[in-house]
């Protein structure tokens, strides 16, 4: 993508693409064969000299697409994105889930790969609603291998991940590490406070786990250790601003430990 072309450029183009439904709309658009055959499969093969029904329309090669009228613009805005850089083609297509899995669905017909794999990658990272995740159902499945990307996150949990995720993250949740590392820190205890909170689903972990009760109680432990040898070793000599903020620091890691 990112071509030097534009599309709707008539002196440059050597090709129209015709899309059409069966409930009467038709478009054409003065596109160019290079920028569709490096980037579809379906104009590539359409587009060569294997493929007996391209016809020449105003001195052009004439591809036509038929399409539900449901992805009609779908398929229009994808053809734009052939023309645009990635990132520019992510900004300016990709207005909400409904959005993206429109163009995934054109994509998937025209066989162009970079963007179908965009809007995968893009509808796997994204919050789904309920009336969304509804329709991700009822299409992705259809679209080929694509829709394990999508379909990967809504897999059961594998329990032994996630535990080890945790007790990687409680450790580092409350240690002591540099200030150049605090708000990694506070990251890690966010995460935590995710893991063990109820939504409307259930949480990843469950606090009653003896596994993890045990480690957070040795981690626990360790905290306020820390901060008994902290206390104790407090001397005059240290400047009463440096004091404040480790005593901080400390209080606050000890009460969301609490």
């Amino acid at each position: 993508m990112n071509s030097p072309y534009k599309m709707g450029d008539r002196v440059a183009s050597d090709v129209v693409v015709r899309i059409r439904t069966e409930d009467g709309r038709d478009d054409r658009f003065y596109c160019h064969s290079r920028v569709l055959i490096e980037n579809s499969k379906y104009f590539a093969d359409r587009l060569s000299d294997d493929w007996p029904t391209c016809q020449i329309l105003d001195s052009r090669y004439c591809v036509e697409v038929f399409c539900d009228e449901l992805d009609f613009d779908h398929h229009i805005n994808t053809l734009r994105i052939l023309y645009e850089s990635m990132e520019s083609a992510f900004s300016e297509a990709f207005h909400g889930v409904r959005n993206a899995l429109g163009i995934l669905r054109a994509a998937t017909h025209l066989e162009c790969r970079d963007v179908a794999r965009m809007c995968a990658d893009y509808l796997e990272a994204v919050p789904w609603e309920e009336a969304e995740e509804e329709e991700i159902l009822k299409t992705v499945p259809s679209l080929g291998s694509l829709s394990e990307v999508v379909l990967a996150r809504m897999q059961p949990v594998d329990p032994a991940s996630v535990h080890n995720m945790f007790v990687s993250t409680v450790r580092f949740a409350m240690s002591s590490p540099p200030p150049s590392m605090q708000d990694a820190k506070i990251s890690a205890q966010e995460q935590l406070e995710y893991m063990l909170t109820e939504d409307d689903d259930a949480p990843l972990l469950m606090a009653e786990d003896d596994t993890i009760k045990r480690e957070v109680m040795e981690c626990a432990k360790d905290l306020f250790l820390r901060f008994e040898n902290l206390v104790e070793s407090i001397s005059e000599t240290v400047p009463e601003a440096d004091l404040r903020v480790i005593m901080e620091r400390y209080l606050s890691d000890l009460s969301w430990a609490c």
